[in-house]
């Protein structure tokens, strides 16, 4: 046997051996997070182990950030001791007010030593509402401090998270005016963004992008979910990258669509089958 063979033989082996771990390993399918259930007659207590939960999940909070760690490499700063210092951070702001401006307006203030590029977790792809922010403030506080937040309290930043109304009546190119957390179906958020210009969805021909007619058929839940939030991701077979994002980006999609209304988005293109 020559030796280019054994190498192609040798190369086969090697992919079928890792084609083979791929097929084990668990796969992790990404989807919007469920909104948490908020009592209006919480006590702060109460919605400060509410708040624990939302930063440990749907927040995705420590994915950058700890609680109670000197490790110097974080991305973004440790949030031990928040509560203790959170009100002495800006000259002339409150505890509370500098607290939803670090959610709503997390590049406003930068603390030493960090970099910029926290998302805001009131708009997509987190997309926390109002009162779930309220929830994170009050667990916040609670480190190193005494919470007080309640779903009663005010401030300056409310009504910019997801059920707020920061962009509401926005008319994206040229379509019907869109209410941030309007509670559209599928379908409804599909007409309101205008979708139907780029795409068809009850036939298989093509326009500006690929047709939606069978997207079901060709993609999972997961992957339909990916092509929405990040869709430069995985590019359909002859169609240019950056279309699509700037598309969305003029539209206000990021900005006025709820987590909900996403995900009735990806059942209603999950729904059509080609059949």
């Amino acid at each position: 046997m020559n030796t280019g063979v054994k190498i192609f033989l040798f190369v086969l082996a090697i992919l079928a051996f890792y084609s083979y771990v791929g097929q084990m390993v668990p796969q992790k399918i990404t989807y919007p997070p469920e909104t948490a259930e908020l009592a209006a007659d919480m006590t702060t207590e109460e919605l400060a182990v509410a708040g624990a939960e939302i930063v440990a999940g749907k927040g995705t909070c420590l994915g950058c950030h700890t609680i109670g760690s000197s490790d110097a490499s974080l991305r973004f700063p440790d949030l031990g001791n928040i509560g203790a210092v959170a009100g002495s951070r800006i000259d002339g702001m409150s505890e509370i007010e500098y607290l939803a401006e670090s959610l709503y307006d997390p590049d406003s203030y930068i603390v030493d030593r960090f970099l910029p590029g926290m998302p805001a977790i009131g708009k997509p792809p987190i997309g926390l509402t109002d009162d779930e922010i309220l929830a994170v403030m009050a667990y916040l506080q609670s480190l190193g401090g005494t919470s007080t937040v309640t779903l009663a309290t005010t401030h300056s930043f409310t009504g910019q998270g997801a059920s707020g109304s920061d962009g509401a009546g926005a008319t994206p190119s040229g379509g019907a005016a869109v209410a941030l957390g309007a509670g559209l179906d599928g379908p409804g958020v599909f007409a309101a963004f205008l979708c139907g210009t780029c795409h068809t969805i009850d036939k298989p021909d093509r326009l500006v992008g690929p047709s939606l007619f069978d997207v079901g058929s060709r993609l999972s839940k997961a992957e339909i979910y990916e092509a929405v939030m990040d869709p430069d991701a995985t590019l359909a077979e002859g169609y240019p990258g950056g279309v699509m994002p700037a598309t969305l980006g003029a539209s206000g999609f990021f900005q006025k669509v709820s987590p909900e209304e996403i995900r009735a988005l990806v059942d209603y293109l999950a729904s059509h089958t080609g059949e």
